[in-house]
């Protein structure tokens, strides 16, 4: 579970917020696939470099997008693949952006891109240092925010800036929820999983992968290979590992430290519900009533 705030170009988002784009292929000249401790779901703030939206130097954030995956081709392909989600009406557009940007202003063979969704703009920029988080105005790429919980205070202050104008009317709920999202899985990092040797952690795991294959949406919660969670609006569903040999009141106080720490990091209103893998009714109802 991670973010970033990329170092982005101004007039490479213009045609995505004119468009109200939800998607977007954000291409760099880098071609690094893997990063370290960032993946699928995370978020990629936008971090404008065009000196008139900074403020005393300081670089501000425009929007965000979740990362689905990150691709490497040829400037060409890159073109054939996502056309104007890369940012630009032409390829020839595109060409002369890399170039621009490109050691010795040559088409390099390879360049990387994350593709990302939720894409979500900001009527104006906000700054991190009115936010306490701080960052070097010297980042030539890009920067992990950190710690976590800054992702959240970001999030929260940003729902108050969300361009309504360049996007759908449920553009505020993306914003809501990717910020539910992180205290979900800030809680869990809080708890973390239950202890178990190997061979039955592998058990676990698989038996929780079918539940997620069963139900569309459901997802494992940050880095647990137990516990999973469907997010549906303001309602949040979390599955629970449970066996023959599983405690009852882990079971209750682990359902009972989730609300806690969701609270901690997301006190606006919602629901939370829990089901244990095995859908014992009668433990479902005793974690849910307790």
């Amino acid at each position: 579970m991670s973010a970033i705030a990329y170092i982005t170009d101004s007039k490479l988002l213009q045609l995505h917020r004119l468009n109200a784009h939800k998607t977007m292929n954000f291409w760099r000249l880098s071609t690094k696939t893997t990063f370290s401790n960032f993946g699928k779901d995370d978020l990629v703030f936008f971090l404008s470099k065009d000196k008139e939206l900074m403020k005393d130097k300081e670089k501000g954030i425009v929007g965000f997008g979740k990362l689905q995956d990150i691709y490497s081709y040829s400037p060409k392909t890159m073109w054939e693949k996502f056309g104007q989600e890369n940012g630009y009406n032409t390829y020839e557009e595109f060409k002369e952006a890399i170039e621009k940007v490109a050691k010795d202003h040559l088409l390099p063979k390879k360049i990387s891109s994350f593709y990302l969704t939720n894409i979500v703009f900001f009527q104006s920029p906000i700054y991190l240092s009115e936010l306490d988080i701080n960052i070097s105005n010297k980042v030539e790429s890009y920067v992990y925010i950190k710690p976590e919980e800054s992702v959240i205070k970001l999030l929260e202050y940003g729902k108050e800036a969300v361009d309504i104008w360049s996007g759908d009317l449920d553009i505020q709920d993306i914003v809501d929820d990717e910020q539910l999202i992180y205290a979900v899985k800030l809680a869990h990092k809080e708890i973390g999983d239950f202890k178990m040797g190997d061979k039955k952690l592998k058990s676990a795991n698989r038996i929780m992968k079918r539940i997620i294959q069963n139900n569309p949406g459901c997802k494992f919660i940050g880095k647990s290979k137990l516990d999973v969670c469907l997010i549906n609006k303001k309602d949040i569903l979390i599955v629970l590992f449970n066996n023959a040999e599983t405690d009852k009141r882990l079971l209750i106080g682990q359902a009972q430290l989730y609300k806690k720490y969701i609270k901690k990091y997301y006190p606006n209103p919602y629901k939370i519900y829990f089901k244990t893998s095995d859908n014992n009714k009668e433990l479902n109802d005793l974690i849910n009533n307790v």
